[in-house]
């Protein structure tokens, strides 16, 4: 059984010959840079420049070696998010400066930074409409967003391995917040729904018109498709359910009828990390197959509740480890245990792919990375 036939049968809700593992096969499964370089060392892999696939995240591009050496399964192919002079890094003393392609600006500190932090935001004015007419939004069919991605995709396929790809940006919500900044989005929900609505249309039309595209570039190769939106915190909604029902769920339901209408088979990959748990019938209602990241240390994230109530009706990517503060804190052999009973859990009956919780980052010990993986491949089998 290769890799893609062993995803596919955990997709389906079947059991493969083992859980299938995953790191870096979507945007929000990966490793910081620091942490890569780290794990690299110790598996005894050559040494390789650590390369971001995400400026402001910092997140590694995992080479192919490093991939084989873990026997992950999946394999992710990246938007092409910007332009060479659209990463250019800009000095601005004690911080290292960058703009993204939407006009938000970012930074982060020279000395011990690890992430980039938005500072300023093209829309935090009152006067939208005016700024609207002007604002150069940018465009999701641009030739160069897929230069490749056929081929990467394909090659990926014939290699036995299944095809993740990104869309254009993180979610409707969370670039509509990057562009106002978080107290007019905020404010926007509450007290200005035609101003709320005109974001979440524009951006939304924008994420579906690429992947009409990408799907019609590469759709037959192109297993799962990576969306996202973050919707709760650690300890609940970001909002409430009914302001997300009456707002934001007709554009997600809407965006993710446009993916199907374009490619009827693949798959939707939705990351919402957090407390989500009173939104999970919602996900399953609009047709999303998959639920990323399984915050188990989040409010009411239950493992056991959570693959009681919804496990067959939506597959679990992630929950593996609580990466927040088992996977960074912990010893190897507390580590291994927590695998172990995260897998006995999650993956009788199918429809688990193992990842951490979350990205693994900057601070976790590669020994405890290895940790993870090691009891993955010793538990993870299906008798």
């Amino acid at each position: 059984m290769n890799s893609r036939e062993r995803l596919l049968m955990a997709l389906a809700h079947r059991e493969p010959d083992r859980v299938p593992f995953d790191v870096g096969g979507a945007a929000q499964t990966g490793m910081h840079v620091a942490a890569y370089r780290a794990v690299r060392r110790r598996l005894g892999l050559p040494a390789r420049e650590a390369r971001a696939a995400h400026i402001t995240a910092q997140m590694a591009v995992l080479d192919e070696d490093f991939l084989d050496k873990l026997g992950v399964d999946t394999r992710f192919i990246p938007r092409r998010s910007t332009l060479p002079e659209m990463a250019r890094l800009h000095d601005e003393g004690e911080y290292w400066g960058h703009t993204d392609e939407w006009g938000v600006a970012w930074r982060m500190p020279k000395k011990d930074g690890l992430y980039y932090d938005m500072h300023s935001h093209p829309f935090d004015v009152a006067e939208i409409r005016e700024r609207a007419d002007s604002y150069s939004w940018p465009d999701p069919r641009a030739a160069w967003r897929f230069e490749g991605i056929r081929e990467q995709a394909k090659r990926a396929r014939e290699n036995g391995k299944l095809v993740v790809v990104n869309g254009l940006c993180a979610g409707i919500l969370e670039v509509y917040s990057w562009l106002r900044g978080y107290t007019r989005f905020y404010c926007d929900l509450a007290s200005e729904p035609e101003t709320a609505a005109f974001f979440l249309d524009k951006l939304a039309d924008l994420k579906a018109a690429f992947w009409e595209q990408a799907l019609a570039e590469a759709g037959e190769y192109i297993d799962v498709v990576n969306e996202t939106d973050d919707l709760a915190g650690q300890d609940g909604p970001l909002f409430s359910p009914r302001t997300y029902r009456e707002l934001v769920k007709p554009r997600h339901r809407e965006l993710f009828a446009r993916i199907k209408r374009a490619a009827p088979d693949v798959r939707i990959f939705l990351h919402s990390c957090g407390a989500v748990r009173q939104f999970i019938p919602d996900f399953i209602e609009m047709g999303v197959d998959i639920l990323n990241p399984i915050q188990v240390a989040a409010k009411d994230m239950d493992l056991r509740e959570l693959k009681r109530e919804f496990g067959k009706d939506i597959v679990f990517w992630g929950g593996g480890i609580d990466a927040q503060h088992v996977l960074s804190n912990e010893t190897p052999e507390k580590i291994r245990d927590a695998v172990r009973r995260h897998i006995d859990i999650l993956a009788p009956g199918g429809g688990f792919v193992f990842a951490a919780d979350h990205v693994v980052q900057a601070d976790v010990p590669p020994e405890n990375f290895v940790a993870m993986w090691e009891a993955v491949r010793t538990f993870g089998g299906y008798s």
